[in-house]
């Protein structure tokens, strides 16, 4: 009897549209660094950390929540089988493809779930946008159309944001719109209150959108955003008053354009993620990737912010 090929994609597709079961993850693996003579970590990077979002997968939990310790005191709060595109299928996504240090899964990589949206950036509206230019929503995004280099920003009232983990949005630009930095202020509205990603400079895909999947916790020094395969460095730091556990009151993005040129944003979300790590790889064919992975916890939500800014974030 003949093999029956699976369209895994467009299963997970059709299982997310008809009965929710798959859903978009990140697919994450952390840099490699150097070692001295002696074979220890001397903190430079042998190779970067690769990030993909926006992968459809399909988790099977097997055990969706266990609060037995483990060691260093974490938890492992989950375990399950996760089913994603085969390996082709990943390399080609919009911001990878092209990628060749990505070649097979490997253990401990991480798969980036979502946990729960803390605050969603409303871009069904105009209202709280400014920028340089003039702001417009279709609904469903905002469309900034500059005027020259400037800003897009979002400012509000104080939103609790303190068990976001992670920010992630979509971004396009028409013309040369060139993406400096995103800031997010907390507690203030000057630059001291804020946390700064400042990207190298790249043109943004013309109307296409990127996904944009940054790390929101304290001690982060650098991240990546990757487009085309191509990885743009991104280093963290923060001002003088910043804290994760204070309230935002600004989302802001930096950019170079030209006049009449268009920056598009959607789906700005401040989430708690949930991360699973690869333990073995079950199935690994042409169709898909099972995966058997759990799923680690550092300390409870619930004392983080009672403890503020005593006390580590996982």
């Amino acid at each position: 009897m003949g093999k029956i090929g699976i369209n895994m994609t467009g299963l997970l597709k059709r299982l997310s549209f008809q009965t929710g079961q798959s859903r978009k993850v990140t697919y994450y693996r952390p840099p490699v660094y150097g070692k001295d003579n002696y074979g220890v970590e001397n903190g430079s990077v042998s190779a970067n950390e690769i990030i993909v979002p926006d992968v459809r997968a399909y988790i099977h939990n097997k055990t969706d929540k266990s609060f037995v310790q483990q060691r260093a005191g974490h938890n492992v709060t989950g375990k399950a089988t996760i089913y994603l595109p085969n390996l082709g299928t990943l390399k080609n996504f919009p911001n990878f493809s092209g990628a060749t240090a990505f070649n097979e899964p490997e253990g401990f990589d991480k798969i980036i779930d979502y946990d729960r949206t803390v605050y969603q950036v409303p871009t069904t509206v105009t209202t709280g946008w400014t920028g340089t230019g003039s702001v417009a929503s279709d609904g469903e995004s905002v469309t900034l159309t500059a005027t020259g280099d400037g800003n897009l920003l979002f400012q509000t009232t104080a939103i609790d944001t303190v068990a976001a983990d992670r920010i992630q949005f979509k971004i396009k630009g028409s013309g040369s719109v060139e993406l400096k930095a995103i800031r997010s202020y907390h507690g203030g509205t000057s630059s001291a209150y804020r946390v700064n990603w400042d990207n190298d400079n790249f043109v943004l895909l013309d109307d296409t959108y990127l996904t944009v999947d940054l790390p929101f916790t304290s001690g982060t020094t650098g991240a990546s955003i990757y487009q085309n395969g191509t990885r743009h460095n991104t280093p963290v730091t923060s001002g003088a008053s910043f804290n994760y556990v204070n309230d935002l009151r600004i989302f802001r993005l930096e950019y170079n354009a030209d006049n009449t040129d268009t920056l598009t944003i959607k789906d700005v979300k401040y989430y708690k993620s949930a991360e699973w790590s690869i333990h073995e790889i079950n199935d690994y064919n042409d169709e898909f990737m099972s995966l058997k992975c759990v799923r680690t916890s550092g300390k409870r939500d619930s004392r983080r912010k009672a403890y503020g800014t005593n006390y580590n974030r996982p």
